[in-house]
């Protein structure tokens, strides 16, 4: 590279520097000599000077006097470049400033001059040419400077931008302390935290050998002797504590030996406040001298401590809000825990479970002492649940215990650092053991008096403060409030019980009464239908009980039919019924009767029974008899009514013949009724290849959107005509059913296998009469249809039809039960269609509940049904039962179903029925669509306030402890209203008024008729949207 300055001065300094480098050299001494003694009358010049020690300083003159001679010397202008900005950074490092530079250099240079002149007398341009080099000199140490203060810049920027982030505080320490030891002239860092004030906790350590220094030393935050550190003043003082000279500052004398061998001689301690309060120290160590009292750096490291403290604060913050968000959410869960649960122990054990699972505790566990006084647990979960049971803690014992305290005062107790409390040091190898820290005891009370306690614990202490025990103690309210009302509810149910039993008994006999009977008789007919069987109606008449009733008095008369109602109970069989219709009249019910002779020897037994000498009260015996009607079904044709009326007619035959008669007994001699249309035109179909044939509905999971199975739906086939099952299923006799049943099942699974094949692994369902399963080849062929295909079991669902009589049935339990062994699924279809079945659901084990598609049509004009299909989901899922709802035709109606729940749905807004080769086109063109429970539209938004306010009727003392009740804009159906421009609506208003009414505890009056007042706006509201003006009501695919 070509030099700036002429040739010839280059060429004369040269040939001076080789005649008179001594001279030079000489002057130059002398020169820095002067200079360092002039740099003595100026204070900021003379403190870097005394920070840096003398050993330093003559280190510096002479390395100041080779540099200088070096400006005199003609070589690369880049040598001479570099060194000069190496120079400057050292400068920079030492902490000297630009300005004290200047300055230097002045002085310096002045000192040069005035020394060297005699040198130039005879050449004055070499003067000039030495004040360019110096020039030169000055602005490239003024680089390097400039260049190790951009450095510390940028490294303090990108130490703002990582405590920004959103990346963990371990993560944001580990990557500054990284960051930090990048500072030329840092050789050591390191941050620690603590939970007690006394002891640091190293989170993050980086350097060499610093982690093996701190392991040999002890470093205390107390005011003990390793206290009087810099981490300790720091930490009680809050200020940064600067150490200028670490192997002479008397702060450091009790790690100075220690660190001698790691060649550290200043040091910074800077403290972390986090809310105001400490909460670490960060330590930073220089091989230089007064490394970190240089302004630039002091700048960085308040920065530094400002902006950790900032951002470990939010983080905390932020885990605070968490912490509270999911205390929230279990104190919403509880609600819904406490509507759904069925018992005590449910209640207990699924909200310790939710507290463990979604917050921040350890443990939760309930307890309440035994008769013995001692507490015993009645529910847990968490580490260490298992041992509570064993604590053996006493509610009298003189030993401290947050349980007795709680239990005794009525009043939440808690403790934020348990393991280090005096008052509990019995305890603490417990908590060490269990890792507990923290804890809170909250009490429960039900019925007005404290019951049991609920007990959570933390492995973090300072865990518990207003806000999170406030939600404690609301959540032991509301296990008390659902304790409450399921107390009450049993109270109401056995009521309801007592009465619903005398509606249908007789008192005095405690037999079933006349209301029993007429429904007792279509279940038997159905039943006898079925089986193929006879069906007794009997009407029995006592003789000669008028007499015994007037003289022997009617106490006598009540005994005397308390003992006829047991001697027929152990006469008739257990298929059999017997009712009580009158005063000395009975009528009977007699099931699974082969033939005629069957019946004869009932009435053979019957009779015997009934004319058995009877002892009644003082010891008196008296004889009766009796006089019985029965007809026989099916030979008589007919319901309840018209069956009763003619075994009535058999008894007055039977009464009227007495005195000839050879038994007590006459039957009904009707005749035979046959009608109906042959079934001949549909078996042959039936039974030809192509006469049946499937079609298929898909089924989807609202969650993901995804198509998981198909029903195969029945269709006969004459020519171009699809005849649907409404027309010929019943013309089929059970035979041909049965048929049916068989050819369906091998047609669909033959359809899931080679959809299979296809890339869709579906599942597929079956519809099964009830019957079919009674069928004593139906289970045979099943495993041969399994056998025959390479369908997986689960894979195929069995459709049964809700019947009550068909649940009611053991052998249909235990036919269902067989079933499920083989790993076929089994699915109870058109719930609902049969209320009285609903109760008995949670008897039977089923895989599946299919909800009747007439209750899901008419929601879009009727969304009040929508709380039956919330009911029924619940009842599915306390069941542990798929829900799939039927008759899902728009799709506002997919929308409210997804904001309830559902977890599958089928009908016409998804796809109609359609042939085999339709179906593999179609699903390889449907596209997943996905549905959350975020109401999409007005139906699906008055959908979620329909399923808030059924939670309401059932537990309004536990959602009325919800926050911000009043306000209706906070609830989905606001927020859509607010946002779908239907703010000023009728029901918008209707809402408003709702919410403050439930907010102000308003008579339930008030509430029902602003529910009514909210349904009719919505129906108004509703049918003004465009996208609502048509609905499709198609017609019922079976």
């Amino acid at each position: 590279m070509s030099s700036p300055f002429p040739l010839k001065s280059r060429k004369l300094l040269s040939s001076l520097l080789q005649n008179r480098q001594a001279d030079f050299s000489a002057a130059i001494a002398q020169a820095v000599e002067q200079f360092y003694a002039k740099v003595a009358e100026y204070p900021e010049l003379e403190i870097v000077l005394k920070r840096l020690g003398n050993e330093r300083v003559s280190r510096l003159k002479a390395e100041q006097c080779k540099h200088s001679l070096s400006l005199l010397l003609p070589d690369d202008d880049d040598d001479f470049a570099l060194r000069s900005q190496e120079i400057g950074k050292i400068h920079a490092l030492m902490g000297i400033q630009s300005e004290w530079l200047i300055n230097s250099m002045a002085l310096y240079s002045d000192s040069l001059l005035d020394l060297l002149n005699p040198f130039f007398k005879d050449t004055p341009e070499l003067r000039g040419y030495l004040l360019q080099r110096l020039a030169t000199d000055l602005a490239r140490q003024l680089q390097g400077m400039e260049t190790v203060a951009l450095e510390e810049r940028k490294i303090l920027e990108d130490i703002d931008q990582l405590l920004i982030s959103e990346v963990t505080p371990e993560e944001s320490v580990r990557q500054m302390i990284n960051k930090l030891m990048t500072i030329s002239g840092l050789d050591g860092a390191w941050i620690g935290h603590s939970e007690d004030g006394i002891h640091l906790l190293r989170d993050q350590v980086s350097g060499e050998a610093l982690e093996e220094y701190l392991n040999s030393v002890e470093i205390r935050l107390d005011d003990s002797p390793y206290g009087q550190g810099p981490a300790g003043k720091a930490w009680r003082s809050g200020e940064i504590v600067y150490v200028d000279d670490w192997l002479s500052d008397p702060i450091t004398a009790p790690w100075q030996e220690p660190s001698q061998k790691y060649g550290w001689r200043s040091n910074v301690t800077i403290p972390v406040k986090v809310n105001g309060k400490p909460y670490a120290t960060i330590g930073l160590y220089s091989k230089i001298p007064g490394f970190f009292r240089v302004p630039n750096r002091q700048n960085l490291i308040r920065h530094l401590a400002i902006m950790l403290g900032i951002a470990i604060g939010r983080h905390q913050q932020q885990i605070r809000i968490d912490r509270l968000n999911s205390l929230y959410r279990a104190f919403l869960a509880e609600g819904d825990i406490l509507i759904r649960a069925r018992s005590e122990t449910e209640i207990l054990r699924k909200t310790c479970q939710h507290i463990v699972e979604g917050t921040l505790f350890k443990t939760a566990y309930v307890m309440k002492p035994d008769q013995d006084d001692c507490f015993k647990a009645l529910a847990g979960a968490g580490t260490g649940s298992g041992i509570l049971g064993n604590l053996g803690i006493q509610l009298f014992s003189d030993r401290p215990s947050l349980l007795r305290d709680t239990w005794q005062s009525e009043r939440l107790q808690y403790r934020n650092d348990y393991r280090n409390d005096l008052a509990f040091s019995a305890q603490h190898n417990l908590m060490e053991q269990q890792n507990w820290a923290s804890v809170a005891i909250i009490p429960i009370r039900r019925n007005g008096q404290i019951w049991a306690i609920l007990g959570v614990t933390s492995s973090e202490k300072n865990i518990f403060d207003q806000e999170i025990l406030g939600t404690l103690a609301r959540v032991g309210k509301l296990i008390g409030y659902g304790l409450d009302e399921m107390d009450l509810k049993k109270r109401i149910d056995q009521e309801r019980i007592t009465q619903s039993w005398m509606a249908r008994h007789d008192a005095l006999t405690r037999l079933p009464n006349r209301v029993a009977l007429l429904d007792r008789i279509p279940e038997a007919i159905q039943r006898t239908r079925r089986e193929e069987k006879l069906l007794g109606i009997c009407m029995l008449d006592l003789d000669d009980f008028k007499p015994v009733n007037d003289q022997h008095g009617h106490a006598a008369g009540d005994v005397l039919l308390q003992k006829v109602a047991n001697r027929l109970g152990q006469a008739l069989r257990q298929t059999d019924f017997v009712a009580r219709v009158g005063g000395d009249e009975f009528a009977l019910v007699l099931e699974n009767i082969q033939n005629m002779e069957d019946v004869e020897k009932l009435m053979v037994r019957i009779s015997e029974a009934l004319e058995r000498p009877y002892v009644l009260p003082g010891n008196i015996t008296v004889k009766i008899g009796g006089s019985l009607g029965i007809t026989i079904f099916p030979f008589d044709e007919g319901d309840s009514e018209i069956l009763l009326r003619h075994a009535d007619q058999a008894l007055y035959v039977a009464k009227a013949n007495k005195a000839e008669r050879s038994h007590f007994w006459a039957s009904f001699q009707g005749e035979e009724v046959f009608s109906g249309e042959s079934n001949l035109p549909y078996l042959t179909l039936l039974q030809q290849d192509e006469g049946l044939i499937a079609y298929y509905q898909p089924i989807l999971h609202l969650a993901t959107g995804r198509i998981i199975g198909i029903e195969a739906l029945a269709r006969l086939r004459q020519g171009t005509e699809i005849i649907l099952p409404d027309t010929f299923i019943p013309h089929l006799d059970s035979r041909a059913a049965q048929m049916l049943t068989s050819r369906i099942l091998r047609i669909a699974t033959r359809t899931a296998q080679q959809l299979h094949i296809a890339g869709f692994p579906l599942e597929v369902a079956v519809n099964i009469p009830p019957d079919a399963l009674f069928a004593d080849n139906f289970l045979p062929e099943l495993q041969a249809v399994l056998a025959d295909c390479t369908l997986a079991p689960e894979q195929l669902t069995l459709e049964i039809l809700e019947n009550g009589d068909f649940l009611s049935l053991q052998l249909a339990q235990e036919k269902i039960a067989t079933i499920r062994s083989l790993g076929v699924r089994v699915a109870l279809d058109d719930v609902g269609s049969a209320y009285a079945s609903l109760l008995r659901l949670k008897e039977i084990a089923v895989d599946e509940v299919k909800l009747d598609q007439c209750l899901v049509r008419g929601i879009p004009e009727q969304p009040g049904d929508l709380i039956f299909v919330g009911s029924v989901a619940a009842l599915a899922l306390s069941m542990g039962s798929r829900y799939v709802v039927e008759g899902a035709e728009t799709p506002e109606t997919l929308d409210a179903l997804a904001v309830l729940g559902v977890d599958c749905v089928q009908g016409y807004a998804i796809a109609r029925p359609m042939p085999e080769e339709s179906l593999l086109p179609w699903l390889q063109a449907w596209t997943p669509e996905p549905q959350n429970n975020q109401p999409k539209t007005l139906l699906g938004a008055y959908a979620s306030h329909l399923q808030f306010d059924s939670l309401y009727q059932i537990a309004p003392a536990i959602l009325g402890q919800l926050p911000s009740l009043d306000d209706s804009h906070r609830c989905r159906l606001g927020k859509y209203l607010d946002t779908h421009g239907l703010a000023d609506s009728a029901l918008a208003t209707a809402h408003h008024a709702y919410h403050a009414c439930i907010s102000r505890e308003h008579s339930p009056e008030e509430i029902t008729r602003l529910r009514k007042k909210m349904a009719d706006n919505f129906a108004a509201t509703h049918d003004k949207l465009p996208e609502n003006q048509a609905l499709i009501h198609p017609e019922n695919d079976s």
